[in-house]
């Protein structure tokens, strides 16, 4: 995902117009207006993989510290241009993020799209014209961002949708056709009644949650443990320490109960670094539930830094 870091942090510098509303949107889906302020918004329906942020909430936890140098790292030169040149630093002003992507396991690599809430296009636009001069990868026609495609790097386009919403489409075959065909989408997953299921199952006001649907092939390996998770899903929440949960569901309830009893006994040595770490079954789904002090999550925080820590 560095590719996708890196080209939403260069994505800051670039705004225009509002792209025109269409005359109308699938049934299924809300209003295209509407679209920037729903957090699925612009995810494609065949996503295997959906990822929310709340960068709000992150920032405020313990865990920042340790993450915001990694963050920093990866970002590269994108970030410390943005910071230098424009006065801006996106680590600081993005809201929310949401990712939707499909094909990890394909020969031509994964594709999807990505939505970044918080960036203000009006602050950001006097960069533009000096940071296109340094980046001759990029283009502007019409309001969109093209980025091409150079040898191990995808092609990239993207758009603000609205004042502080970006759009950004990824992979073997995005272009400025395909992002316009995403924002004229408008939110699709709120059609998909699996998704909405799923959907069901998480807390969408964590700090972060995902949902990886039973058509991923990363599911395929686990064919041979045995089983196939029809779906995935998790969230976590970072307010007083560290509470998340995974909840993965299989193909009957038995499963479930197999699969749980097999994973507690694998779990001794690492309760003693939360106060709570849980597998159980329910119904057909299995079920991990951790919780860490605010006091665990700072060691552990510190042990994450030091281990991606660079040279």
């Amino acid at each position: 995902m560095r590719s996708a870091l890196v080209l939403c942090v260069l994505a800051a510098c670039y705004h225009d117009a509002v792209p025109a509303p269409v005359a109308s949107a699938p049934a299924s889906a809300p209003r295209v207006r509407a679209t920037p302020s729903d957090p699925l918004g612009y995810l494609p329906v065949d996503s295997e993989v959906v990822v929310s942020l709340d960068a709000n909430q992150l920032r405020a936890s313990g865990l920042w510290k340790a993450l915001e140098p990694v963050v920093s790292a990866k970002a590269g030169d994108g970030l410390a241009r943005l910071r230098a040149q424009c006065s801006v630093d996106p680590l600081r002003s993005i809201k929310q993020v949401a990712i939707g992507f499909k094909g990890f396991e394909d020969a031509a690599g994964p594709s999807g799209v990505v939505v970044v809430r918080g960036l203000d296009r009006n602050v950001l636009m006097a960069c533009m014209d000096r940071l296109i001069e340094a980046n001759p990868r990029i283009t502007v026609a019409s309001g969109v961002v093209a980025v091409k495609a150079v040898p191990g790097a995808h092609p990239g386009a993207f758009t603000f949708a609205n004042a502080s919403t970006l759009v950004v489409v990824l992979g073997p075959t995005a272009s400025p056709e395909q992002l316009a065909a995403v924002i004229q989408g408008g939110s699709p997953m709120r059609g998909s009644p699996m998704f909405v299921e799923l959907l069901g199952q998480i807390q969408v006001r964590s700090t972060a949650w995902f949902a990886l649907n039973g058509n991923a092939k990363v599911f395929d390996k686990m064919s041979a443990l045995g089983f196939r998770p029809a779906a995935i899903t998790g969230s976590v929440v970072l307010a007083n320490g560290f509470t998340g949960a995974v909840r993965m569901r299989l193909d009957s309830e038995d499963s479930a109960r197999k699969l749980a009893a097999l994973g507690q006994a694998q779990l001794g040595p690492a309760k003693a670094l939360a106060d709570e770490i849980a597998l159980t079954a329910d119904g057909a789904d299995v079920v991990l539930r951790v919780v860490m002090s605010q006091g665990q999550l700072e060691a552990f925080a510190g042990i994450f830094g030091a281990f991606t820590a660079g040279p």
